[in-house]
């Protein structure tokens, strides 16, 4: 019941150097606690969800493979009494931005935190304990591209490799900040999510790829998910950057799962809580049958 008239009720309110967002989330699956590198603990989080709408939230620390930063397996119980605790005044997943840490696709989620994660997110990130062969065929040479600002082709299609066999070759439930740190082709990675069921995360701190990459995957039937990756509470349900980032896209509002529905409902498989909606005009992101800003913009 909550659900179906939440679009009542709901309008979360971010205030963002100086822009005023209206943004309708139903839930924000990215964000990290003291247990990675957040700032405060799951409580404080889950309360900053509630105080701005949300129905769902997810707590997903950094994997363990990152030295500095990452979740350790002896918090793992004390992260979940947390998350049990918060859960009578708002459903909190248990869930980890996980690392790729290999050329072959290994990610740092072994089977045994599988069995108690919610949901798993995967990301490309800079500092983590990557394989022998990854560390000098991977992330050096990505390194030195970044510092010289030029990524050849060849590397950008074994990155796109490599992303790509790491979701062929494990569950991930969200891709997080495509090409935000190491170039790949988003668009040739987006077949495998549609394939395996990934959606693609719109960043609340940045999106790496072009609008017009976004309209190319969203019209191959692929799924996205607007989410915060908050380290505060102050950043909870932040879609600041979706919504300017939509409005040069042209797109259909239902491709975007959590304007609509919480993740949980949409893994059941069920409906949308909100048939009436026609996108995120309603939370203030303009969705239009053609995009507002035209032309050279969605290139960039």
């Amino acid at each position: 019941m909550a659900l179906g008239f939440c679009w009542l009720i709901h309008v979360a309110i971010i205030q963002r150097a100086g822009y005023t967002c209206h943004v309708k989330l139903y839930g924000d699956y990215h964000m990290h606690t003291w247990y990675s590198d957040g700032e405060t603990g799951v409580a404080r989080m889950a309360r900053a969800a509630k105080e701005r709408g949300l129905l769902e939230i997810a707590v997903t620390d950094h994997g363990m493979s990152r030295p500095f930063g990452g979740m350790k397996w002896r918090k793992v119980p004390k992260i979940i009494s947390e998350i049990e605790s918060a859960r009578p005044d708002l459903p909190v997943l248990f869930g980890v931005e996980a690392n790729l840490v290999s050329t072959k696709g290994h990610i740092d989620v072994s089977e045994k935190l599988r069995e108690k994660l919610d949901i798993v997110l995967m990301g490309v990130h800079l500092f983590v304990m990557y394989s022998f062969r990854a560390w000098f065929t991977f992330f050096v040479p990505n390194m030195l591209c970044k510092i010289i600002h030029y990524t050849p082709k060849c590397l950008v299609r074994r990155n796109t490799n490599i992303v790509k066999r790491a979701i062929e070759n494990n569950q991930i439930d969200v891709w997080t900040h495509p090409g935000k740190y190491f170039r790949v082709n988003v668009v040739d990675i987006a077949e495998v999510c549609l394939r395996r069921g990934t959606l693609i995360e719109l960043n609340g701190k940045r999106i790496s790829f072009r609008p017009i990459d976004f309209e190319r995957m969203a019209k191959m039937g692929c799924k996205f998910i607007i989410n915060s990756d908050a380290h505060a509470p102050k950043r909870v349900g932040d879609g600041a950057r979706a919504e300017e980032f939509l409005r040069n896209c042209d797109y259909d509002p239902q491709s975007i799962v959590n304007l609509n529905q919480t993740w949980t409902d949409f893994k059941k498989g069920g409906p949308t809580n909100d048939p009436n909606n026609v996108g995120p005009n309603q939370g203030g992101i303009v969705a239009t049958t053609q995009p507002q800003k035209r032309g050279w913009r969605r290139w960039f």
